[in-house]
């Protein structure tokens, strides 16, 4: 009975990992190499049990090599899986994530209807520090009005992206780093490569508003989420924008 009780135990832990595994390296350049390796590995299992020395023999020398490049591919999902799993919460969006949804959400409809381009990021967990550097800080508060008058055509920070920091507005005309997939350049212009490349590099919920087309869409774990109405928009902002807890506060 122990032994079974374990078994479903390790059944259950291992199920949850890979599902999670699975869920930050959908839609990104990663899964292919996820599925070369997950071929070397059913090419290693076969050697073993066809008893196939010499090949068991290299794949058994080369683990440690192979493990060391699953390090290096996967390094920013990887960040984003721990930052999540550290991290995560079951509980409904608090009072103020719900305030700065809400002013965003508002901007974004507004910027859309203008047809004004816009990019704003909303750090979760893991820090945009080095994105903030690269604009003109501001700290101030979120809210619909600055956040639109950011994005005004001519004005002296509408080029680049927004950070967003809990309730504050940190930075903007900031240099998010653009996308280096090969299939992000169909059909995208910059603020679309830039916050696939944010999100590529981060847990950050991207949102992205085109000047040529007045569309709404949000980048988040390597995926781009296209042509969001209002609700839409808002129920995804509401599922995904966290706030990190500050040590010994509880929610």
């Amino acid at each position: 009975m122990l032994r079974l009780l374990t078994a479903a135990v390790e059944i259950t832990v291992l199920s949850v990992v890979i599902y999670y595994l699975i869920l930050f390296l959908r839609g990104t350049g990663a899964v292919q190499a996820l599925r070369g390796m997950v071929v070397l590995g059913v090419v290693f299992a076969l050697s073993r049990v066809l008893q196939l020395e010499v090949l068991f023999s290299i794949f058994a020398r080369s683990l440690p090599f192979l493990f060391l490049a699953f390090v290096v591919i996967f390094h920013n999902e990887l960040r984003r899986v721990l930052a999540e799993l550290g991290r995560r919460r079951l509980f409904a969006a608090t009072s103020t994530e719900k305030e700065v949804i809400d002013e965003v959400v508002s901007a974004a409809m507004t910027l859309a209807r203008k047809k004004i381009g816009g990019l704003i990021a909303i750090q979760r967990n893991i820090g945009l520090g080095d994105w903030i550097s690269s604009g003109v800080e501001l700290n101030s508060r979120v809210n619909r009005a600055l956040l639109v008058s950011i994005f005004m055509p001519n004005g002296p920070l509408h080029d680049g992206g927004v950070v967003i920091e809990g309730n504050s507005v940190r930075a903007a005309a900031c240099a998010f780093p653009l996308s280096r997939r090969r299939h992000s350049s169909t059909g995208m212009g910059m603020r679309h490569k830039a916050a696939l490349g944010l999100a590529d590099e981060s847990d950050a919920v991207v949102v992205v508003i085109s000047e040529e087309t007045g569309t709404v869409s949000v980048a988040f774990r390597g995926r781009l989420f296209r042509n969001l109405e209002e609700e839409g928009l808002r129920r995804m902002l509401s599922r995904n924008v966290h706030f990190p807890t500050p040590a010994g506060e509880s929610k």
